[in-house]
């Protein structure tokens, strides 16, 4: 049984950008990696906390800015190559990332990871074209 008040507050990417789930008025926690492949794909590059930990990984990467660029086959091959440069990590292993564009407004993404010691990981991802539209006409970082 998973005890769901152990580990990390569980992030969850929505319409209005990340939320937390309460149960009981204690938040559920992430027990894999959805916290840690959220944090490397949807933190802007440059993010300034890497200042403070020089000689560790510094995490940051383009992925959401190249998500929101026009589908074509080169962008979705992009994104597949970033998605795999922002989860270079040990805890990740190994990744490959795939891209499919299965409507004209949509993109889908599976991240598969092999964690050391563990089993194949599948963390998947979803770009709907109107939901990225209104979090670039109104941020969350803006609503905070």
């Amino acid at each position: 049984m998973i005890n769901t008040f152990q580990g990390d507050p569980a992030l969850s990417i929505g319409n209005d950008g990340a939320d937390l789930t309460f149960k009981g008025g204690q938040p559920v926690m992430d027990q894999g990696l959805e916290n840690q492949a959220q944090i490397s794909l949807f933190t802007a590059e440059g993010w300034p906390g890497n200042f403070l930990f020089p000689d560790t990984q510094q995490i940051g990467s383009n992925f959401e800015e190249q998500a929101r660029e026009a589908i074509t086959l080169t962008s979705l091959a992009e994104l597949e190559k970033t998605a795999e440069a922002a989860m270079e990590a040990p805890v990740f292993g190994p990744v490959r990332a795939v891209a499919i564009n299965p409507e004209s407004w949509r993109i889908d993404m599976k991240i598969l990871v092999t964690p050391p010691g563990r089993e194949e990981s599948v963390i998947l991802l979803s770009r709907n074209g109107q939901n990225w539209i209104n979090q670039a006409a109104n941020p969350a970082h803006e609503r905070l």
